[in-house]
């Protein structure tokens, strides 16, 4: 007799919900590529794996981060994080094809989307946590489980301990910067900008009820985090989303939702101008605190210089910045001022253009996903390509990005009901007169199949 079944949504529950709880017991940093190993079994029991043909760039970029830890000198630490790091990437590689393979069905669509948007509220839920509890911290379950040994390594206790905020004196004085449930400020920038169109998403699908207003009091209510992050890069790459959605909107000739957004987006503005917190936001600009700009700016000329010695395939990891009289401390290690540094430095030009040419491919391809819901979710890759230069995207922000980017393609897809009136007869097969060619056919072009 077979016992009930579970929804096929179960992972990205277990990822994303559950994600407070892996965080209080130390372990979200490595629950990505755990979770990865079921849902790769489970594609495997599927009698066919679709994916776009974009895919080609993703796994080419695998391959070549792959490659790339042949340049690798040291000891078996830089070896642990660079295997890590390529977990990391392989996971995000998992999560996509899983959600773009999932059964055709409108309600799992909904049920992905609201798990992300769960996600999205635990993210704003620690940014006020940071506010409150500031610079608080705890001795997680995990710690007990490693070897003392190992939790001295400075990279292992940030993964693992966590923090609520990081105290930084960016304005002259000291401010909790929202962190949790991430280890870095920036990585809780990163990924409230990516998930914030997801929210816009949830709120569109949701229609007029408690869900949707319940998502927009939430929507308002982030403003309050994201402004105390002093987060300019997640500012931007928002920015630029929003603009896109609006410029898309106006091309379409959809003068109500146009309108609707316009005027959401004039009382957020309007909320921050005229409190104390416009003062923070205006603070952040300004080029005369702190050196935080002449530091990265410093850094990126580093990256370029050292690549410049090994284009192809990098150095396998970031290093320490160092002088002649050893490592430089306080100071980040080359290749981790952002996604696009880490990958330049850590794998050289050639994965560089694979990692970015993939997500601009997703863009171009998921141009012509359905609604409004389809064109929030199109807008993510973009907001995260942004923020590229400043944001890393691990270990969290590629995983939300990945599953979106998934959820678009199935944005293009003709509804169930169409489907099944054209004759297909396999719930898992997307309709193959998707417009730019992203959709999958048993006979179609577009895509890449495993049977």
């Amino acid at each position: 007799m077979n016992g009930p079944r579970l929804p096929v949504t179960w992972p990205l529950a277990v990822l994303f919900v559950a994600f407070p709880l892996w965080w209080l017991l130390g372990v979200s940093s490595f629950i990505w590529p755990v979770v990865a190993i079921p849902m790769l079994v489970i594609l495997l029991r599927w009698r066919r794996v679709n994916a776009p043909v974009p895919i080609i760039l993703w796994f080419a970029f695998l391959s070549w981060v792959l490659l790339s830890g042949l340049q690798l000198d040291g000891g078996g630490s830089k070896v642990a994080t660079f295997a890590y790091r390529l977990s990391l990437y392989a996971a995000a590689s998992v999560l996509f094809l899983y959600v773009y393979n999932m059964p055709r069905s409108g309600r799992t669509d909904t049920k992905v989307l609201r798990i992300l948007t769960v996600f999205w509220i635990v993210v704003v839920a620690g940014g006020y946590a940071g506010i409150v509890l500031r610079s608080a911290t705890f001795n997680p379950p995990i710690e007990h489980l490693i070897p003392p040994s190992l939790m001295q390594k400075p990279f292992m206790q940030e993964l693992v301990q966590p923090v609520f905020a990081e105290i930084t004196n960016f304005l002259g004085y000291p401010l909790a910067r929202p962190a949790a449930p991430f280890t870095y400020t920036n990585e809780w920038g990163g990924n409230i900008a990516a998930l914030t169109p997801v929210a816009f998403a949830a709120a569109t699908a949701a229609g007029r009820g408690l869900r949707r207003r319940i998502i927009i009091v939430v929507l308002v209510a982030s403003l309050v985090p994201m402004v105390i992050s002093l987060n300019r890069g997640m500012f931007l790459s928002l920015a630029i989303g929003i603009v896109y959605v609006i410029v898309r909107l106006a091309m379409r000739g959809r003068v109500g939702a146009l309108a609707s957004l316009l005027a959401l987006t004039g009382v957020a503005v309007a909320a921050v101008a005229l409190t104390p917190l416009g003062h923070l936001v205006f603070a952040s600009f300004d080029s005369t605190h702190g050196n935080s700009n002449a530091t990265r700016l410093s850094l990126y000329q580093q990256v370029t210089a050292a690549v410049s010695q090994s284009p192809w395939f990098g150095f396998g990891a970031p290093k320490p910045v160092t002088t002649g009289v050893g490592q430089v401390p306080g100071t980040p290690a080359i290749g981790t001022q952002g996604q696009l540094w880490m990958v330049l430095y850590s794998s050289g030009y050639p994965a560089a253009v694979l990692f970015i040419g993939f997500y601009l491919a997703v863009l171009w391809q998921t141009r012509h996903a359905r609604g409004m819901v389809g064109l929030w979710l199109h807008t993510v890759p973009l907001v995260a390509l942004a923020q590229i230069a400043v944001y890393g995207w691990l270990s969290a922000e590629v995983q939300v990005v990945m599953v979106t980017c998934a959820l678009a393609y199935r944005s293009c897809w003709r509804p169930v009901s169409a489907l099944a009136r054209s004759g297909s007869e396999d719930p898992a097969v997307p309709s193959p007169d998707v417009p730019g060619g992203s959709g999958v056919s048993k006979r179609g072009s577009g895509v890449v199949a495993v049977r």
